[in-house]
């Protein structure tokens, strides 16, 4: 019998001193995912860095309204 484990990748979205900026400490390549990101609506802008991504949302958007779609698409990792 064979059992197949899959691990969720623990994502947090981490305060920065910009209200609309939340950056993910990554361990993983994940330019594969940018463009799923890129998509939700209410997302500005994605910045990656070494270790890092920053997401910046519209001003109009609460991060309670979008963080949910970006928690699924690193569940994808």
């Amino acid at each position: 019998m064979f059992f197949i484990l899959k691990l969720k990748t623990i994502m947090e979205l981490i305060d920065t001193p910009n209200p609309n900026a939340k950056k993910v400490e990554i361990d993983k390549q994940i330019d594969h995912l940018l463009n799923d990101i890129e998509k939700i609506n209410g997302v500005y802008s994605i910045f990656l860095g070494p270790g890092f991504i920053t997401i910046i949302k519209e001003n109009n958007i609460e991060w309670e309204s979008i963080s949910q779609e970006i928690a699924d698409i690193f569940d994808k990792l």
